[in-house]
């Protein structure tokens, strides 16, 4: 029971892994997801300091 669990989530992961910049673009597809992730990843320090001096120069 146990390694039939394993090897699930082992291949669950595997396909997660194979997949990830299709599931990241169908994800960011989405208007209200997409807002959500970049007025957040706006909240970092860095990465705003970083967008806004490139914007400006």
């Amino acid at each position: 029971m146990k390694l039939s669990r394993l090897i699930l989530l082992l291949s669950f992961v595997i396909v997660i892994y194979e997949y990830r910049y299709r599931i990241v673009n169908s994800l960011l597809g989405i208007a209200m997801v997409r807002r959500f992730v970049v007025g957040n990843s706006l909240k970092i320090p860095g990465v705003r300091k970083k967008l806004f001096s490139s914007f400006l120069s």
